[in-house]
């Protein structure tokens, strides 16, 4: 069996077991009381107004909201949509939710209402925070169009929504002031939860915490799939705070750390990385409010931050050297090239994970003692309490060592997909292994090499992209009558879209006119860059598209 060695699996799996048990309440509340005055976070907004929250207010915060949330019926079990920006109040209400034992379901705030209306609907859920605007996006006019009826409400907590049935209450952070009749607010909430004559809620929220356990569910983490409608990723409290305990000792990072990232939120990147990356270990978290290159090398600078996280690290270089700003407090960073080495004189490692939202973001990480070749070339081995096995996908059975096949990943996983029993069944077996439908390789020492995706799916920017999603709604334009979509290099982005489009009989359409369709109904990140015009799409003999063909055609055209 192709299995990470496991002379003392058992030891490590017993401490993942006990780090479990923890709920991220308990954990905010242990560095809290260890270093009450240390900087917990420090946030730029998007004009560059910078706020600090230590952990003493930051428990307090917490402890306030959740009080204020109890009060208009947030209860244990609930979902509570998080439709808001990198800001504090993201992680305010994303812990209030989860001290009263509700789950978040953060939104990718570059979705489209219908995509926004999917989620809101499949999870359930009952309650919904989101901000007022940013830049051009205006959340409670999005809102109104997904759920018509909080237009003509008169007062909060009655929604009635064909389009949501379930949804009851909708919170706005007012950031520029501002009111909303059918919505409650979310800072006067906060207020509420400190007035002594709410001492019934009060009391309601401190028994629903006494009441939480590691189990309960934390969050519910929608991601694209390969059927291609997202799934909503079930992750527990206890997974959360052992993935973030776990993969911070294997990197070396603890509490005299200063973690930049400017990572969203509403992904494992954001919320798992960096956040619980801190929180367990009290360290301070510098984070902006959305990706802002000069922004973030002058926070870099400013916070002397020795860990650099998140996506187009190259841009923050270059930022940083035009910029003329310091570095060279950051230890643990990406060092892509010459400039950024300059730029980074005192890096001496990145991690390198391999993992998905699945496993709570890392299943397995490099090490700063790992040799030199397995830091540049692998991404790791399994963290501590997790078994990797190597899987030829056609067979089931194990592979050799080197080979490549399905990684199968035990240990720290999620529940499943919110009732999405079918497909559970298809991922999680009865031995508790998850199916990740990624292929890598490892190698006799445990070391695992990421390959490639066995599903159809795209990573553009750092976001999953489904292949079958963009076709689906492609091919609902009246003029489309079939539609192919692959993967394109991208020296930005990493890859993006580019879509094959065969036009029905009689009709006109033109890439302009279909961008623009698009636009309106896909997230920006899903939205082709190329749109490519044929008379017939490549088949295989069944009739069915020969995605292979068809990559390799788009090979061929963008390398000419």
């Amino acid at each position: 069996m192709n299995e990470c060695p496991a002379a003392d699996l058992a030891d490590l799996a017993e401490g993942l077991a006990e780090l479990r048990t923890r709920t991220v309440w308990q954990t905010l509340v242990a560095s809290a009381e260890r270093v009450p005055d240390h900087a917990a976070l420090v946030a730029a907004a998007d004009d560059g107004k910078v706020r600090r929250l230590t952990y003493s207010t930051l428990v307090e915060r917490v402890r306030a909201l959740s009080v204020g949330l109890a009060s208009i019926g947030v209860r244990r079990g609930d979902r509570v949509v998080l439709w808001l920006t990198n800001t504090p109040e993201w992680i305010v209400s994303h812990f209030a939710c989860m001290r009263l034992g509700a789950a978040t379901v953060p939104v990718n705030t570059f979705l489209k209402p219908a995509e926004i209306s999917y989620i809101i609907t499949q999870s359930g859920a009952r309650h919904v925070i989101l901000l007022d605007g940013f830049r051009t996006l205006c959340m409670p006019a999005m809102l109104t169009e997904i759920c018509p009826e909080a237009a003509t409400a008169d007062r909060p907590g009655h929604l009635l929504s064909a389009k949501a049935p379930d949804l009851r209450n909708v919170v706005i952070f007012h950031r520029d002031g501002g009111h909303h009749d059918w919505a409650y607010d979310l800072t006067e909430l906060e207020t509420l939860g400190r007035d002594p004559k709410v001492a019934q809620a009060r009391a309601l929220a401190d028994r629903m915490e006494r009441q939480v356990l590691g189990s309960d569910l934390a969050m519910v983490k929608y991601t694209s799939g390969s059927t291609g409608f997202p799934k909503g990723v079930m992750l527990e409290q206890g997974g959360i705070v052992a993935n973030a305990a776990l993969h911070s000792r294997r990197v070396g990072i603890d509490g005299s750390d200063v973690f930049f990232s400017m990572m969203p939120f509403f992904h494992a990147g954001g919320s798992i990385y960096g956040l619980m990356t801190m929180l367990v270990n009290g360290g301070t978290l510098v984070f902006t409010e959305a990706f802002n290159a000069h922004l973030g090398a002058e926070l870099i600078e400013s916070e002397r931050a020795t860990v650099m996280f998140g996506v187009l690290p190259a841009e923050v270089v270059r930022a940083a050297i035009e910029d003329g700003r310091d570095l060279s407090s950051v230890r643990i960073a990406h060092v892509p090239n010459e400039d950024a080495r300059r730029a980074l004189p005192n890096v001496t490692f990145m991690f390198v994970p391999f993992g998905l939202t699945e496993t709570y973001g890392p299943a397995s990480m490099t090490a700063p003692d790992d040799p030199p070749d397995k830091r540049r070339t692998t991404g790791g081995r399994p963290l501590p309490g997790n078994e990797v096995r190597v899987v030829d996908p056609a067979t089931g059975l194990d592979v050799p060592p080197g080979a490549v096949g399905e990684a199968w990943v035990r240990g720290n996983v999620m529940r499943g997909y919110w009732n999405k029993p079918e497909e559970n069944a298809r991922v999680l077996d009865a031995d508790g292994w998850l199916h990740s439908e990624d292929l890598v390789s490892m190698d006799a020492d445990g070391y695992i090499t990421y390959a490639g995706r066995l599903k159809l799916m795209l990573k553009v920017g750092g976001e999953n992209v489904s292949v079958e999603e963009v076709e689906k709604v492609v091919a609902s334009h009246d003029a489309v009558a079939y539609c192919g979509v692959v993967g394109v290099p991208d020296r930005r982005r990493g890859e993006v879209v580019r879509a094959y489009v065969v036009v029905r009989p009689g009709h006109c359409l033109d890439a302009d006119i279909l961008h623009s369709w698009l636009k309106t109904r896909l997230a920006r990140f899903k939205v082709p860059r190329d749109i490519v015009f044929l008379d017939e799409l490549p088949r295989l003999a069944n009739g069915k598209l020969d995605r292979v063909g068809l990559a390799g055609r788009a090979k061929e055209e963008v390398t000419a």
